[in-house]
């Protein structure tokens, strides 16, 4: 008898809770609904399973009641509009019809034309319903790349880290760089704030990114077991980073502010690189390094490192300044100097200075200018810390001069073209390198690089014997093809 009471009473009490939650969410929905800042009218909106900006309005529904606050996203413009006509061209599955409203893709479409559309990220896993995003909105970032590249012979790159540099980069297809990062950047605009980055890479590029600069054997990524025939892992940056304002300081490992041309291949135009970065300039350091923002035209960094490529270690007493200022000229114009100074650990004694000069002359046409200068005591030990250099005229540069120029033009929002020049004297002997190529993008997110390297050096003439290859390295003609997929 107790038991049917007790049961009776359950059921018209969950009765009573089920008719007055009901007309709780039928009054919710309605002034929700009613209100301009809410979703689309139920016949457009989309529905709970389909991921629709108010799947949460049921379950939100009594916290709506207490406070009638606008929880939910407003509309897309076009949410109830009728979907753009498809295009009907085969290379559509490009990404090219972005801008197209004919089915006859009159205004552009295809592998080379039409819009490039957005690319996808990995951060974009972590979209909400409307709009936002739960790591980019707390300063959060995580991204990377995949390349895959091919060259007819070796680009003649002196001070590679490898048993010999870059003889086992050719004449086969090899992943360059396999590349990850992680990061939380400081924003100071609201006060303090602290940030950080890590990044990762395997590829037969991973030891030009390795802290070979330590020299001793097991220091951090060099010589630590993470070389794997033609493939190394290294770490190029572990930093943390804090911010006040227009002011922030990082302290670790990172990539050098040096040069135009960087360690990541998604930063470059080109699948080969300047002799005057692979020789001449830092990759990474290790210390610290401020920034600060003057105004919207000056902003100046400075700081202390352990030389050239180290990794959490001294080598040989390194310790030298590295610092620099950019300085927006206006719109178009650009010019950036950075240096470093002191001791330079294996690099020995000196210093080496920057300069990079962009300019926009057209809408669809623009120039970069480099001229670098290094000057060293680097005299007894002119070998690579990497064993086995293949320069044939006896290893490391102590003193160069490089001058660089690009030329880069838009021919459409997926094809451009490039073309760089290159002077590089080291040690007495001038080097010339002229290379032209295309950046071609089906997709935001792949680019593909065709490119012709003729590299000419009247002062050295001699042979160099490889894998598959026998001829004088720096008077050669290199073609090579590379893909690269960023995520």
């Amino acid at each position: 008898m107790f038991g049917l009471k007790r049961l009776r009473f359950v059921g018209l009490g969950t009765g009573l809770s089920m008719m007055i939650g009901t007309a709780g969410l039928l009054v919710t929905s309605t002034l929700h609904a009613a209100d301009p800042g809410c979703c689309a009218p139920t016949a457009c909106r989309p529905t709970i399973q389909g991921g629709g900006c108010c799947d949460k309005l049921y379950e939100d529904a009594a916290a709506r009641l207490r406070n009638m606050n606008n929880g939910c996203c407003a509309p897309a413009a076009a949410a109830c509009a009728a979907p753009a006509t498809a295009c009907a061209d085969p290379a559509a599955v490009f990404n090219g019809c972005g801008s197209a409203s004919a089915a006859d893709c009159s205004s552009g479409c295809g592998l080379l034309s039409g819009d490039l559309g957005e690319p996808f990220t990995l951060v974009s896993l972590f979209d909400n319903e409307c709009g936002g995003n739960r790591l980019t909105d707390k300063g959060w970032i995580i991204g990377g790349h995949s390349q895959y590249g091919w060259q007819s012979n070796p680009d003649g790159a002196f001070a590679g880290n490898g048993t010999a540099v870059n003889q086992h980069e050719y004449r086969h297809l090899y992943l360059n760089q396999a590349y990850l990062y992680a990061a939380k950047v400081a924003d100071g605009s609201k006060g303090f704030d602290w940030g950080f980055r890590a990044d990762m890479l395997f590829g037969v590029d991973g030891r030009d990114a390795q802290a070979f600069g330590n020299k001793p054997t097991g220091s951090w990524d060099y010589n630590n077991g993470f070389d794997h025939g033609q493939y190394s892992w290294a770490f190029p940056q572990l930093y943390g980073e804090v911010a006040m304002g227009d002011l922030s300081t990082k302290v670790g490992h990172f990539y050098t502010p040096i040069g135009y041309e960087v360690v990541p291949s998604s930063g470059n135009f080109f699948l080969s690189r300047q002799l005057t970065f692979y020789n001449s300039e830092p990759f990474t350091h290790t210390g610290t390094q401020s920034t600060y923002k003057v105004n919207d035209k000056l902003t100046v960094n400075g700081g202390y490192v352990l030389g050239m490529d180290t990794g959490f270690e001294r080598y040989a007493g390194g310790g030298a300044f590295l610092g620099g200022a950019t300085y927006v000229m206006d719109d178009k114009t650009t010019l950036i100097y950075q240096m470093i100074s002191g001791n330079l650990g294996w690099r020995g004694n000196g210093n080496i200075n920057s300069v990079v000069l962009s300019h926009k002359w057209a809408e669809k046409f623009s120039t970069v200018h480099q001229f670098d200068v290094l000057g060293t005591d680097l005299a007894g030990d002119r070998t690579h810390p990497g064993a086995g250099n293949f320069n044939v005229q006896g290893g490391v540069a102590g003193d160069s001069v490089g001058l660089i120029n690009y030329g880069f033009y838009d021919i459409t929002s997926k094809l451009k073209a490039g073309y760089r020049n290159e002077w590089y004297k080291a040690d007495g002997t001038s080097y010339y390198t002229n290379t032209i190529g295309v950046n071609v993008k089906p997709t935001a997110n792949l680019t593909i690089r065709p490119e012709v390297r003729y590299m000419n050096s009247p002062g050295n003439t001699a042979n160099y014997v490889g894998p598959s290859f026998n001829g004088q390295l720096y008077n050669q003609t290199v073609y090579g093809v590379d893909a690269i997929l960023t995520f």
